[in-house]
């Protein structure tokens, strides 16, 4: 045998997270971090989200946000399904519900809101690296060119037509497309592709591509997921 099953003792922190105030975020997990730096650099964090106001887009913002002060999102847990299906798109780990009431009042300081959480070590989706996608926080204008290397891929604007955007691993967008989306561009057949409103030109996932001179009535401004069944795209309505 070439692969070996081991059970970890490392902790492992949930993040109860009582906002979807970002910019509170920012300050309060930078304190937590540089508070606790030998507690939580590098430490992997699952990321419990109550808050029905909460956007995908928000999720995509505080990943970003543990990257950047040396924290690794590598899960989240949450009601809610657009939540749940970014988090899936993205690589994150989804982990069972917690069992502990997640009422508290949003004033309560995020850092008193970790907790640690060794039950959940034994998950089998620990066992993959996890890396913060690349999120593009601008419209991707005509003749722009995104390329997102070694990770996923997050646009949280329009892609125009005659945009080319590319990943390693899958793309999730949240506006329009009407560009180009290419996923798994060195050959992952697992890439994703998620549209929140369809319009694009053309889509691949490792070098599978369907090109659109006109779009169908039955995908247009349409939530539409694609993936690889079978050597072949496959076009889900959400």
């Amino acid at each position: 045998m070439n692969i070996e099953v081991k059970t970890q003792t490392e902790a492992l922190y949930t993040l109860r997270v009582l906002t979807n105030d970002t910019d509170a975020l920012i300050d309060e997990i930078a304190a937590l971090a540089n508070n606790n730096k030998k507690q939580f650099q590098h430490a992997p964090v699952i990321l419990e989200i109550e808050d029905k106001n909460f956007q995908a887009n928000e999720l995509a913002v505080l990943v970003e946000i543990l990257t950047q002060n040396d924290m690794v999102a590598v899960g989240i847990r949450s009601r809610k399904q657009e939540l749940v299906d970014f988090a899936k798109f993205s690589g994150l780990a989804v982990f069972g519900k917690s069992l502990t009431p997640p009422s508290k009042p949003k004033s309560k300081p995020v850092s008193k809101a970790l907790t640690n959480t060794n039950k959940d070590v034994s998950s089998p989706h620990q066992s993959k690296v996890y890396q913060a996608p690349k999120i593009v926080t601008n419209k991707v204008y005509s003749s722009t060119q995104i390329v997102a290397k070694d990770s996923d891929l997050v646009l949280l604007k329009a892609v125009r037509s005659g945009a080319e955007v590319m990943s390693y691993g899958s793309i999730s967008a949240y506006k329009e497309v009407q560009g180009q989306l290419f996923a798994g561009i060195f050959g992952d057949e697992k890439a994703t592709i998620f549209i929140q409103s369809f319009n694009a030109q053309l889509v691949s996932i490792a070098g599978i591509y369907k090109k659109f001179d006109v779009v169908p009535t039955k995908l247009y401004a349409r939530s539409v997921m694609i993936d690889l069944i079978d050597g072949k795209l496959r076009f889900q309505i959400i």
